[in-house]
């Protein structure tokens, strides 16, 4: 009767730890899940990519949380950065919120749905973009977002830029255009016109690779909503 009694309360005992060590790891995400949940998070306190108003202009620099900085050239090399950083420090568990596994660098820059180009120079003038913007994050939730919901399109250079001092300069790819956006920032800190881009232009679908010519704001803007 002892041996029996002794015996059964192993067998407990054991269950309760595998099912413990089972619960404690279901509770951490995966790199993919962590990736995901970083990715939507950012762009949905920006109003960014695919579910939002707005479409990030890259090269931009971001900084990961334990102080390094990269330049990335799109939301792939985001993840990769990511990645990296989850394997090495450890993967966060679920719940605990992944929301500022990585932050900007200012000043961006992103391009609205009519075409305006806006240099965003803090984290509260991302939020205030966001602000105004409806998109459809909250019908949607992370899971995939690394692989559906990061970006629209692609713009196809060369791009010309027009300024509201009625200037115009053709970018022949993104980081000479970053490099105007921000001259011309330097040069006008205060004005309140913004830049547009010119019409028509191109831009290539991230979902099926098909390259659009967009004729105007109009046009831009029922692209962009086709995504969402």
């Amino acid at each position: 009767m002892v041996k029996t009694l002794k015996f059964l309360l192993a067998s407990t005992l054991i269950a309760v730890a595998l099912l413990f060590a089972c619960n404690k790891a279901e509770d951490v995400l995966s790199t993919d899940e962590a990736i995901d949940e970083t990715l939507y998070a950012v762009q949905e306190r920006g109003g960014l990519g695919s579910y939002g108003c707005y479409e990030l202009l890259f090269p931009v620099t971001i900084q990961l949380p334990n102080g390094t900085t990269a330049e990335v050239n799109s939301y792939e090399e985001i993840a990769q950065k990511l990645r990296a950083y989850f394997e090495a420090s450890g993967r966060p568990k679920r719940g605990q919120g992944v929301r500022h596994a990585f932050s900007f660098v200012f000043p961006i820059s992103v391009v609205s749905q009519s075409g305006e180009i806006i240099v965003v120079e803090s984290e509260e003038q991302l939020r205030q973009l966001r602000a105004r913007c409806a998109g459809s994050f909250g019908h949607r939730g992370p899971n995939g977002h690394g692989k559906h919901g990061v970006a629209c399109f692609e713009f196809v250079f060369p791009i010309t830029i027009l300024f509201p001092d009625g200037t115009s300069a053709q970018a022949a790819n993104p980081r000479a255009m970053k490099q105007l956006l921000h001259t011309w920032k330097r040069n006008n800190p205060g004005a309140t016109e913004r830049p547009t881009l010119a019409f028509p232009l191109q831009v290539k679908m991230r979902a099926t690779g098909e390259i659009i010519t967009v004729n105007n704001a109009d046009e831009l803007a029922a692209v962009k909503n086709s995504c969402q």
